[in-house]
């Protein structure tokens, strides 16, 4: 079947599993979200599939870098992971990237040591399901959708967080070519496989 061939597993990855099994019962002492520009590969393959079109709504609607999001975690003992949605769900140890220039991150006001990693994961996942959780969408099911999921469950996104994470696509998307949204899905669907 060619969903079972192509896109996201809809399950934790082996490297997930690991950080979990490892740090999984200890509190987080801090959160923070961290964005950067998206990567010009991506900007440019959706110009190409659009026919230019991309740029174009984008500088209409004042967008002059469209972010890639991502969750800074402090654990109690202080070591840092991210967890994030690319084309698949991914969890990174020692992740650094706050302190490189082009990455902008904000701290949540958030209670230290109140919740576990394994909870801060899996419930989540529980409330929202597995495609919604899993399954990347460029438009739908980016990430984000998955930072604002994943704090919702713990009452965190705030108006402030919203300012710094939500970037409202609707109208570029809408002025896209139809075709364009299957082509990009296609292409992260592959890159899930490429992953998994």
């Amino acid at each position: 079947k060619a969903g079972k061939l192509f896109g996201a597993k809809l399950s934790f990855s082996n490297k997930i599993k690991k950080i979990l099994k490892k740090y999984g019962t200890k509190k987080i002492r801090a959160i923070s979200i961290g964005r950067r520009p998206i990567n010009s590969l991506v900007e440019k393959a959706f110009d190409v599939i659009s026919l230019g079109k991309w740029s174009k709504l984008r500088d209409q609607y004042y967008y002059d870098k469209l972010f890639h999001l991502f969750l800074i975690i402090t654990m109690e003992d202080g070591t840092i992971i991210s967890l994030e949605k690319n084309s698949i769900v991914t969890m990174t140890e020692n992740d650094e990237r706050c302190s490189m220039k082009d990455v902008e991150c904000i701290e949540l006001e958030y209670p230290a040591d109140s919740i576990s990693l394994d909870d801060f994961v899996r419930k989540p996942l529980e409330r929202i399901g597995k495609e919604k959780y899993f399954v990347y969408e460029p438009f739908d099911q980016n990430c984000q959708i998955f930072i604002r999921d994943v704090l919702t469950t713990f009452g965190l996104y705030s108006k402030k967080v919203d300012n710094f994470v939500y970037q409202d696509l609707t109208e570029i998307i809408s002025g896209l070519p139809w075709y364009v949204k299957y082509v990009a899905k296609a292409v992260t669907d592959v890159d899930a496989t490429v992953s998994k």
